[in-house]
């Protein structure tokens, strides 16, 4: 938590059923996403809502989970507003999202860490996992099924089977700091 808490100093994490419009936001989206409450988390701002109690979730996931969310707030603080209404305000489903521009640049370091995990092997499944997450009903379809989310995918795995994407901004920090932790909270 130390590198997101040095981006984002007041960060708090929460778990979702504890506030009452998260829960009233997961009745709502229950018909299209009815793991929203427990397999999702959401970060607006410096807090991270978190699908289950904190002292339920492996200190390595809790990280991983930090690293992805941490994507997502730099977004957040660096495009203010417009990071907000691109992702929120996109029709659903239109099989072509700005959400899925935000999403692919926080899953990248999921991509990134199951490579450093497993190498290749590792990487083709997370790739595959996030098919179904761009393709289908998680986010409102925010791509075009499982064949168009392949591809949008493609690329950035190819960028970090390269060892390019990793050499980036903010992924250089997030690994350099995992490496320091290996994978502990303190990430």
């Amino acid at each position: 938590m130390a590198l997101g808490r040095s981006h984002v100093p007041h960060l708090v994490l929460v778990q979702k059923r504890d506030v009452w419009w998260m829960r009233a936001l997961g009745h709502l989206l229950r018909p299209i996403n009815p793991d929203f409450m427990t397999r999702y988390t959401t970060v607006i701002g410096a807090t991270v809502y978190l699908p289950r109690p904190l002292a339920e979730i492996p200190r390595e996931q809790l990280a991983q989970i930090l690293a992805h969310e941490l994507v997502h707030q730099l977004d957040m603080y660096g495009y203010g507003l417009g990071f907000y209404l691109s992702y929120l305000l996109t029709p659903l489903p239109v099989w072509r999202t700005h959400r899925a521009y935000w999403e692919r640049r926080a899953y990248a370091v999921d991509l990134i860490l199951a490579h450093l995990e497993g190498g290749d092997g590792r990487l083709a499944l997370e790739e595959t996992r996030l098919r179904g997450i761009f393709g289908g009903p998680a986010y409102g379809w925010m791509w075009g099924g499982r064949v168009a989310a392949a591809s949008y995918l493609r690329p950035i795995a190819a960028q970090i089977r390269a060892g390019k994407l990793q050499q980036q901004w903010p992924y250089s920090e997030i690994l350099e700091a995992w490496g320091e932790s290996d994978g502990d909270e303190s990430a």
